[in-house]
Formats: C-alpha cells, sequence, structure tokens
C-alpha cells in the first residue's frame, strides 16, 4: 500500500467530519417563502406571503383622442386629449362570514378637455376605495349602486356617478339581488356639473334597487330620494325633498359570441336631477349648444316657494360582437329637462353614439367612435326654441394588465 496517499485520504476524511460537525453548529436558514397562487378568486391572484390574503394587481392605461364642432362657438377649441393612468389592487380574505374585500383603485389623468394639464395637475386620486362584508359595501365607489350602465361608451348617457355610500346588498333568491344604502349627496349635487344643488347637505340620500338576472338577459327597478331642505341660498321655502324612479333591462342576442344585447333604460326624477343622468351632455353638448345653463334641482317660483325641477330620460342600444375581436355599440338618449317654475327656460336633448373596438391581441383595445348630440331650449316667453348640434369623431387606444 502507498502509505503517502493512504495519509492524504485520512486527512481528507477528518476534515469532513470535522466540517461536518462544524456545520451542525450554525444555524440552518429559514428556506424562502416562494409567493403562491391563489385560484380561488380568478386569475392573477396570489398569496401575500406569510398570510391567508390573496391579492391581485392591475392596471389600465387609456389614450384618448376627439375631434369635435358646435353649431354655435366658431372659435371654441376643436382638438382635445385625455390621457389616463389607473393601478388597482384587490385583496380578498375568507372568512367565517364569507369574503373580506378590500379593494383600491388610483387614477392619474392629463388632458386638454377640462384643463387638467397644467403642472401638478393629474396626480392619482382614488377612483375606488371601498371594503366590502357580510353584504355591507363601505366607502368610495366609481359608480354609484343605483347607477345602471350596461353601454359601452366614450361618454356617460344615463347617470354614471362617483360617490360615497354605505349599503347592503342580499340574494333572496337565485337570480334576484336587492340593494339599499344611503349616498354622499356632495358627488351629486356638484355645481361643476351642470346640476347645481348647492353643496348643503342635512341627511344623504337613499337609495334602492331590485334586480333580476336570468339566462335571456336581467331586468332593474330602482328609485332614490335625495335630501333638499339645507338648498335655501334660492330665498324661498317649499318642497324639500327630490326623488327618482328607475327601470332597466337587457335582452340577451343570440350570437356566435356571448355577449350580444339588447338594452333600455328610462329614468324620471323631480328634484334630484343627477339620477337622470346626462350630466356629460349638458355641460359638454347643451352648453355648446345652446349656451351654458345651469340647471338647479329646485326652483324659486317666484312667490317664496321651491318647485322641483323635474327630468326624465329614456333610451337604449345594442351592443354586438362581430367576432371574439370584433364589437359594436350603438346607443341613443333623450332627455326632458323642465325647471317647473315660470321664468326659467326648459329644454330637451337627444345624443346618439356608435362606436366600433378591435382587440387584436389580449387586453389591447384600439376603438372608434362618433357621437351626435341636438339640443334645444324654450326661453320663457321666446317665440321658437334655440336650437343647436354637436357632433365628435373620438379615437381611444387602451391596454389593461
Amino acid at each position: 500500500m502507498n502509505w503517502g496517499i493512504a495519509g492524504r485520504v485520512s486527512g481528507i476524511g477528518v476534515a469532513l467530519v470535522a466540517g461536518a460537525a462544524n456545520a451542525q453548529e450554525l444555524p440552518f436558514a429559514e428556506p424562502d417563502e416562494f409567493v403562491k397562487v391563489c385560484g380561488g378568486h380568478g386569475k392573477g391572484f396570489f398569496y401575500i406571503p406569510g398570510t391567508d390574503t390573496c391579492l391581485r394587481v392591475s392596471g389600465l392605461v387609456r389614450s384618448d383622442q376627439r375631434y369635435e364642432n358646435d353649431s354655435r362657438d366658431a372659435e371654441a377649441n376643436d382638438f382635445h386629449t385625455d390621457l389616463r393612468g389607473r393601478i388597482q389592487f384587490d385583496a380578498r380574505t375568507e372568512t367565517d362570514f364569507g369574503t373580506l374585500r378590500s379593494y383600491i383603485e388610483f387614477e392619474g389623468r392629463a388632458d386638454t378637455y377640462s384643463g387638467d394639464y397644467d403642472d401638478g395637475a393629474g396626480a392619482f386620486l382614488p377612483r375606488n376605495a371601498y371594503i366590502e362584508f357580510a353584504g355591507f359595501t363601505a366607502g368610495h365607489l366609481n359608480r354609484s349602486l343605483f347607477d345602471y350602465a350596461p353601454y359601452k361608451h366614450m361618454s356617460d348617457l344615463f347617470s354614471d356617478e362617483r360617490v360615497n355610500t354605505l349599503a347592503y346588498t342580499a340574494k333572496p333568491a337565485d337570480g334576484v339581488q336587492a340593494v339599499i344604502g344611503i349616498e354622499d349627496k356632495y358627488f351629486r349635487a356638484n355645481p361643476n356639473d351642470g346640476l347645481d344643488s348647492e353643496l348643503d347637505q342635512t341627511w344623504p340620500n337613499a337609495i334602492v334597487t331590485l334586480t333580476l338576472k336570468k339566462d335571456w338577459g336581467e331586468a332593474r327597478l330602482g328609485a332614490a330620494v335625495q335630501d333638499n331642505e339645507g338648498d335655501r341660498d334660492i330665498g324661498a321655502d317649499g318642497d324639500a325633498t327630490g326623488w327618482a324612479l328607475q327601470t332597466g333591462l337587457i335582452l340577451n342576442l343570440p350570437s356566435e359570441v356571448k355577449g350580444s344585447r339588447l338594452w333600455a333604460e328610462g329614468v324620471y326624477s323631480s328634484g334630484a336631477g343627477s339620477y337622470a343622468g346626462g350630466e356629460d351632455f349638458r355641460v359638454n353638448f347643451v352648453a355648446a349648444s345652446i349656451g351654458g345653463r345651469t340647471v338647479r334641482d329646485q326652483r324659486d317660483d317666484g312667490a317664496g316657494n321651491l318647485l322641483n325641477t323635474d327630468v326624465w330620460s329614456a333610451g337604449g342600444g345594442v351592443k354586438w360582437f362581430w367576432t371574439e375581436k370584433w364589437h359594436s355599440n350603438v346607443s341613443a338618449i333623450y332627455s326632458d329637462v323642465d325647471p317647473s317654475a315660470d321664468g326659467f327656460a326648459a329644454f330637451d336633448y337627444l345624443f346618439a353614439e356608435i362606436n366600433t373596438f378591435w382587440t387584436p391581441v389580449t387586453n389591447l383595445e384600439l376603438g372608434l367612435a362618433l357621437q351626435y348630440g341636438e339640443a334645444s331650449i324654450n326661453e320663457a316667453g321666446a317665440d321658437a326654441p334655440d336650437t343647436g348640434e354637436h357632433w365628435a369623431i373620438v379615437s381611444r387606444v387602451g391596454r389593461s394588465f
């Protein structure tokens, strides 16, 4: 035997044993905790490490380009752009009372339509920030639970309001959903939306809706009550309650691609005009077509009494999928505004939009829309109504993730 080689092997063995003994004395590092997929709530959810909460992070970037023209103001700025960026966090935890959900969505906006292009404008603000638990919803919603908006347009048709709310949703039977809640009036009675009720608030608005969803489509009934008791800068007393009634219908249409449908909606309001919708058109179309018109929910009748302004809207449309990548929408709304009190102008308007969207790849959407608005106003004592037209072409590029 070669005793030199044997000695070296023996030395290596002693070193390995000594090294193993020293290693046993060192503390073991904890294994890394890998992110695990949370499949119970849909795609994109994962467990926050060390918790039983599932989280989904998503977002949107959208760019609109608008060219418009009205029949009254030849010097108006005809071309506008609108850029929006959103980031969304959806956190869900299963509890003995059901799913506890917290949803946060921030939106930054820079556009030349409302003037949000100065330094510091377009900061990220909450678009949604709410909690859902055991049927209750509390927080800020991008769309009121009263609102029924089955259309896909580049402008709002009916009521589509952001609100602070506290509401309860019940599902007493298969396909039946009932909602009862309160809303902060400020978000609907904002003087900047063309429906100036002033900002006084004694009680929150109350809403209730009942929706039936079946294979053929769905039907909706809704009601709202608005407290106007604080609106006394007009200098009159009288009716201090506004209200609105709503009905809606969706009929699923047979097509090769699921999602095609026919829809209709009607709303009548008295002293609560925001619930009848159409704020975009009263500000952007009516104001441009027939001059600025502030629509208060109530007016002084000249004898020291308040009279509700009545607003009713009716409309509908169709959404059709040509293929999985192409779909179009055609919709229209007619609205009538009557201040009730003598001396204030009543007006009506018709607004229509036709658009087409193309999804060349997943989550990338390209759209083109044509909008047309026509308004007429009857001034007190005028022999003929004052009319105006307004049209716009809008293109859109949007990518969600």
